[in-house]
């Protein structure tokens, strides 16, 4: 059974998110499946965790999944999530910020229209043209706001289009609450591997942009 939740305000904002598998097509069949079920568990992991959507990760393409948020706290601490998980596969997200037009389905992100899905689609498209991974794409008029945010997941694509799966995991887990000794532990590596990879990849400082950048999107939401 499909549950709804009921309208609050058809111009209520929302934040919907579109991911897109890059070179998906190239990927070999006996890969495909493998990748699907890592992707699928991802997915089920994060929606059953802290900061779950309101309208939850579903694969609705082989390449493609999306959710819906009411809030920006815990969205890129997913991506980083969903990233690592695929590693060495990446892949583009779109969130599009805007109106929902029909009632919010609670069960899975499919069987909703409205701007905020058009603007997250717009946004996968130029994605695609950019080679960039991150991009936001709003409702209303863009603002000097949006364009810093837009920059700021700019720099942050170039930023970690080389990283390591390492350093993703590291950046994912600290993000999470976990300190220096259980990250180690936990990717099984040396402590001066989890320092030498927390300097040469600002993490901290890109810790940080990533919060910056939440309370932007939920200043855009809660206008």
């Amino acid at each position: 059974m499909v549950i709804y939740t009921k309208r609050r305000n058809f111009m209520d904002p929302y934040l919907v998110l579109i991911g897109d598998i890059e070179a998906s097509k190239e990927i070999k069949e006996d890969q495909r499946e493998k990748l699907q079920q890592k992707l699928q568990k991802e997915l089920d992991r994060l929606n059953e965790g802290e900061g779950r959507p309101i309208s939850p990760y579903t694969i609705t393409l082989g390449d493609e999944f999306q959710a819906v948020f009411k809030g920006a706290d815990h969205v890129f601490i997913h991506l980083f999530g969903i990233l690592a998980a695929l590693y060495p596969v990446k892949v583009r997200f779109s969130l599009g910020l805007g109106s929902i037009d029909t009632v919010i389905n609670k069960e899975q992100a499919i069987g909703m229209d409205g701007p905020a899905f058009h603007c997250a689609r717009e946004g996968i498209e130029r994605l695609k043209e950019s080679g960039h991974l991150f991009h936001l794409s709003v409702e209303k008029e863009h603002n000097a706001v949006v364009d810093v945010i837009n920059n700021s997941l700019q720099l942050l694509s170039h930023e970690i289009q080389s990283w390591k799966k390492n350093r993703l995991s590291i950046l994912y887990l600290l993000k999470q609450g976990y300190d220096y000794k259980s990250i180690a532990d936990k990717l099984d590596i040396s402590r001066p591997a989890f320092y030498k990879n927390r300097d040469a990849g600002a993490l901290e400082v890109i810790s940080e942009l990533m919060d910056h950048i939440s309370e932007l999107l939920n200043g855009q939401l809660a206008a």
